[in-house]
């Protein structure tokens, strides 16, 4: 066995891995994720130093194509049970929006255990997906169920997006691809409020966050929920956003560390949740 891996060449290893990685994961039991920390709690712990701070495999992020999990699907009318994506990544086309990042892989593993997907791991609501890139989650959300799924990016990286749905399901019903640049007026066709919004490692630019705390508050109501997929890496630009964020709903939880699988946690991946919008 040994011999044969030694043999095969870099891209097929990190496949091989990728696939008994996947098994093991859909193998662990689907239940309920807590968030049971608030942002003191998160910022008042230190961050790990066991793992990297990138948030994504650099080697498997210089492919042309990567596979993602989407974990066991259920059975539902139209939509197929294709539990692995093959998706396209452009590294030096695309920079850091046109590759895998590990809170995209960590936010599809999480769905089945949210209150909206839990189910039977499906959940019927209208779904926002805000910075796409590979379109990983939103497409995932769209096979779990959802009624309609649009996937938001800027308008120069939204054709990976398309190209990677059109080749993984197709002409799908209910799902979009749209371009939303965060801070600018909202087009019509993206106007909320939404059931649920997601986003994957969106904090990484600091000058980004105020436009994207403006847009989390225009697509969203008292009943929305937003759930942020949240890589550690300087707490001194990242615990504002979260207090301004609390500013603007309610309750922001979020998860602990060990809620994610150990190969993306890093410095610390957390999921947060943000319920109900405050009217202003």
């Amino acid at each position: 066995y040994l011999d044969q891996m030694a043999a095969l060449a870099d891209d097929k290893k990190a496949q091989l891995r990728e696939w008994f990685a996947s098994a093991r994961r859909r193998s662990l039991p689907v239940v309920p994720v807590p968030f049971g920390l608030t942002a003191a709690d998160l910022f008042a712990r230190p961050a790990s130093k066991s793992g990297g701070a990138l948030g994504v495999d650099f080697t498997a992020a210089r492919e042309p194509f990567v596979l993602a999990d989407v974990g066991v699907l259920p059975e539902i009318h139209g939509r197929p049970r294709k539990q692995t994506l093959r998706l396209a990544q452009q590294m030096t086309e695309g920079g850091i929006a046109g590759v895998l990042w590990n809170a995209g892989r960590a936010l599809t593993f999480m769905l089945p255990r949210l209150p909206e997907w839990r189910e039977e791991g499906r959940f019927a609501g209208k779904v926002l997906e805000l910075g796409t890139g590979t379109g990983l989650v939103g497409t995932a959300c769209w096979l779990r169920g959802a009624r309609e799924v649009a996937m938001t990016d800027l308008p120069a990286a939204i054709e990976l997006a398309r190209a990677n749905v059109a080749a993984n399901v197709g002409a799908a019903a209910g799902l979009r691809v749209e371009p939303l640049a965060w801070g600018a007026p909202l087009p019509a066709a993206l106007a909320g409020p939404w059931d649920v919004v997601v986003a994957a490692d969106c904090l990484y630019d600091v000058a980004a966050l105020p436009a994207l705390l403006r847009t989390l508050g225009e697509v969203s109501d008292a009943r929305t929920v937003v759930y942020l997929a949240y890589k550690r890496r300087v707490d001194a630009r990242e615990a504002p956003f979260f207090a301004d964020l609390e500013n603007l709903f309610d309750r922001v939880a979020f998860t602990a560390p060990e809620a994610v699988p150990a190969e993306w946690r890093g410095t610390g991946l957390h999921l947060c949740r943000a319920t109900g919008r405050r009217q202003t």
